[in-house]
Order: C-alpha cells, then sequence, then structure tokens
C-alpha cells in the first residue's frame, strides 16, 4: 500500500493532529512533564489532557538487523512503566556493539505520536528500526554520520514504515514539531534537537 501525501494529511489533520502535536510538544518536553519529572521518571501533572487521551501508550517496533518485533506497553496510568521503557530502549540499542543507552522519552513519544496517527488513517505496520542509539564507535563507520550525532546521546532513531514513502514520513513528522528531521531514500529520520529539516 502506497499513499499520498495529500490523502494522509487531509484524513487526520483535524482529527489528531491537533491534539497529539500540541499535547505532545507544545511544551519542549514529554508529555506532560516539567524539567523536575524528566529526572524523576515522568508523571504527569493531574488533569492533563493528553493523559485522557492516550491513558495507555503501546509502541509496535521491529528492529530490521535482528528481526526482534514487539508491541510495547512503556505508559500507563499517567506515568512512564519502567518494563516497557527498558525494553524500548534494548529495542533501540546499538546492535553491532550490543550497548544500549537511556532513550530520550520524548523521541519515545514522538514515535508513538506518528504511529498513532496512522494507525487512526487504517495503516497497522510496525515502525522498521534502522539504527537507534549508536557508540562512538559504531558511529564512526556510518556511512554519512555527523560527528555530534544525536544518535550517540540516545535523541535520534532512523525508520521506515512499509508501504509509506520516506518523504510522506518526514511531512509527518514535522507536523509534530519535535526535532530534527532527514529524508533519505528508504528512510526517514527523526530527532529531538532543533526543528530542522534536510535530505541525504
Amino acid at each position: 500500500m502506497s499513499l499520498t501525501l495529500s490523502g494522509f494529511v487531509m484524513l487526520s489533520r483535524r482529527r489528531l493532529l491537533q491534539t497529539t502535536a500540541g499535547l505532545f510538544f507544545g511544551s519542549g518536553l514529554p508529555l506532560g512533564m516539567d524539567r523536575a519529572g524528566v529526572a524523576a521518571g515522568a508523571t504527569p501533572p493531574p488533569g492533563d489532557p493528553a493523559s485522557a487521551l492516550f491513558p495507555d501508550r503501546t509502541l509496535w517496533l521491529h528492529r530490521v538487523q535482528t528481526r526482534e518485533e514487539g508491541q510495547i506497553l512503556y505508559f500507563q496510568d499517567q506515568t512512564l512503566i519502567p518494563d516497557g521503557y527498558s525494553l524500548l530502549c534494548y529495542l533501540l540499542r546499538d546492535v553491532r556493539a550490543e550497548q544500549v543507552t537511556r532513550m530520550d522519552v520524548k523521541l519515545i513519544h514522538l514515535l508513538f505520536g506518528m504511529q498513532a496517527w496512522m494507525r487512526s488513517c487504517g495503516i497497522r505496520q510496525p515502525l522498521r528500526i534502522n539504527s537507534g542509539y549508536r557508540t562512538l564507535d559504531t558511529n564512526a563507520n556510518t556511512e554519512g554520520a555527523a560527528v555530534h550525532s544525536r544518535h550517540l546521546s540516545g535523541q535520534a532513531v532512523d525508520f521506515s514504515v512499509a508501504g509509506i514513502p520516506s518523504p510522506v514520513l518526514a511531512k509527518l513528522a514535522l507536523k509534530f514539531n519535535g526535532g530534527g528531521v532527514g529524508v533519505y531514500p528508504t528512510f526517514v529520520h527523526v530527532d529531538t534537537g532543533p526543528v530542522r529539516l534536510w535530505r541525504g
């Protein structure tokens, strides 16, 4: 299945974009968190409207290199689930070096928001992860990788979705205003740095 951007956006903009993008990224922090919450482990304030919209959050990932796949519940009852979060960090590890780091929760919320939007359009596919966290050595051996890549700090993911062209995924990511977006022939890069767009 292949989608055009116009059909993808028109179906969903009013229904989901206004809620997900604003609720997830209006503050520039993970949903419902202030800076103390980020350090403490993620409990939104009482009455957070996004918690009512998405009380349970499950992210469906497929790791291309290892064929590991899971639909992982990582957020429930207004809090981050440690076991679910740890499993996501494992799936997003540096598979070359077999090293795991703490992935940026804001990045995970961004991936969830994108997948929730796609699901509302009837697209039920895992995010196919090409790259998550990278060690310095892996980054140095990755063609075209930036020296100060946000992959090094667990703030970036490269992924694709079956049947959806990478330019369409990139334009969807930009709607969330959550960070940098790179468009490549077979995948899209998203990170939680400054909002920007480039083509690779």
